[in-house]
């Protein structure tokens, strides 16, 4: 094997050769078992260049000694050969540059005589090549490949700054791979954890642990000197990926159990209501109310609790989560809201006491009974044959804007019927409010009850409402009708 020497080495080889030659020059070359043309062999090939050893060593007498050395000369030339090509490849072809530096390392290494040693500039060039293919064995995690290369390439080229600093990245690397891989399992561990808490907790403890050896690389890498070598950054990266992996796998389980709340709140805003308050179970719209009054309340429980736990992990559990579940409440909330009016309207539809019919007159219908009155409308009728006390109805007129159209109010009888501009309820708002009478008693005639410039007595709008007080009997009929001018047509 062939060694790089110091200035002992040289030195003592010096006084070797010099005490061989002076032996050889006194005709004793059998004294020592060494062939002459060997050692001027040596010579040439040390001090000059390994092809000068040629000539020397075609004189070796031993046919077997003599093909043994001259292949040392093939051999060098092929391991020179194999570094010289690497001058024509780009980096990127990274299998021809190992390929050649194992060439030559297993041409020099056949080599194996100690006393031949190799140019420097092959020994620059070779460990300078090791040490890059090191480098690149070492991103790949093949550690053992990469100490043999650097031991053998110690071996054959010597030391120099890129084989001193590659033996570094070996140590450097090989302590990032051995702390990964013993923390290798705390993954697959704290995924295997039953319950919640408990499985945030194994993970929480797995993470701790990376993070201490990711600062013991770090620190490691910084004392070695080759912190920016790229095997050992892409290793220490490695690691800290795996570490974000766990951080990752985490976040999931605590978003899991966020959506868990969601999923809650999902069911709850999907419940369905099967049996009402109604006749024989029929659901009514209060029914309906109360249900999602209900939803609403264990929803905003649920929520309370969601909140709670986003609060615990407020970087895990993100804005996305309680923004859906936002947009479910307010979704609700509108519903509610929608039938909440829906049953109110209901309520004070009810509240306005019977329905004329039809429910909306004008002089658009004109009574095709009345041709003699060709601007008096279709009536809307009422009756009732079981009145017990006073009988609230209503009705919509439609009055164009700018005419000043009556409505009056007619029965077979001399019953009282008061006319009002708003719901009464039943009565109950007559007093409460003060609301007026809007019935004409100076235009009144006979059983017929009418509201002058009907338009402007309603502020407006279209419906009217009014009542009729008890009579002599329990029975009673009548009609209401828009006139063009009642006072017109009636004086």
């Amino acid at each position: 094997m062939m060694k790089k020497t110091g200035i002992i080495l040289s030195a003592a080889l010096a006084a070797g050769l010099a005490f061989s030659a002076l032996f050889v020059s006194c005709g004793s070359s059998s004294a020592d078992g060494v062939d002459p043309a060997i050692t001027k062999g040596i010579q040439q090939w040390n001090k000059i260049t390994p092809e000068d050893a040629v000539d020397p060593w075609n004189g070796i007498s031993d046919a077997a000694v003599k093909a043994k050395y001259l292949n040392y000369v093939e051999l060098y030339k092929a391991g020179h050969e194999a570094l010289e090509s690497t001058d024509s490849m780009k980096a990127s072809q990274e299998t021809k540059l190992l390929n050649a530096c194992n060439t030559a390392l297993d041409k020099f290494t056949a080599i194996d005589d100690s006393q031949l040693k190799l140019p420097p500039n092959d020994c620059e060039k070779g460990a300078n090549l090791s040490a890059d293919r090191i480098n690149k064995l070492l991103e790949s995690n093949k550690i053992t490949a990469a100490k043999t290369m650097h031991q053998k390439s110690v071996s054959v080229y010597g030391t120099n700054d890129a084989l001193t600093a590659a033996g570094k990245e070996i140590d450097v690397v090989s302590g990032i791979y051995s702390k990964s891989q013993a923390l290798s399992g705390e993954g697959a561990k704290a995924a295997a954890v039953e319950g919640f808490e408990a499985k945030v907790a194994a993970y929480d403890d797995a993470i701790a642990k990376y993070k201490t050896a990711e600062s013991e690389v770090d620190s490691l890498a910084s004392k070695s000197g080759v912190a920016g070598k790229s095997a050992v950054s892409k290793n220490i990266n490695k690691l800290k990926s795996d570490r974000q992996n766990l951080e990752s796998e985490r976040a999931s389980v605590i978003r899991e159990k966020a959506y868990e709340y969601k999923d809650k709140i999902g069911e709850e805003f999907a419940r369905e209501l099967t049996t009402g308050t109604g006749k024989k179970g029929a659901i009514t719209s209060y029914d309906i109310r109360n249900h999602y009054n209900s939803i609403q309340s264990n929803i905003d429980k649920i929520y309370g609790e969601l909140t709670a736990f986003a609060a615990q992990y407020p970087k895990d559990v993100g804005q996305d989560v309680l923004s859906d579940i936002d947009a479910q409440r307010k979704d609700l909330k509108n519903k509610i809201a929608q039938i909440n009016r829906e049953i109110a309207n209901e309520e004070e539809i009810k509240s306005r006491g019977n329905t004329v019919m039809p429910l909306m007159i004008g002089l658009f219908n004109p009574d095709p009974k009345s041709t003699a009155e060709s601007k008096k409308s279709r009536p809307a009728k009422f009756s009732s044959a079981k009145q017990k006390d006073t009988d609230y109805w209503w009705g919509m007129v439609s009055i164009p804007s700018g005419q000043m159209n009556d409505l009056v109010i007619t029965l077979k009888d001399n019953r009282t019927v008061h006319v009002y501009n708003q719901n009464t309820h039943s009565g109950k708002d007559i007093k409460k409010k003060n609301l007026q009478d809007l019935v004409s008693k100076a235009n009144k005639i006979g059983n017929s009850w009418p509201v002058m410039n009907v338009g402007k007595a309603l502020n407006g709008g279209s419906n009217y409402y009014f009542s009729i007080e008890e009579g002599k009997t329990n029975t009673y009929a009548g009609e209401v009708v828009i006139y063009s001018s009642f006072v017109t047509r009636s004086r």
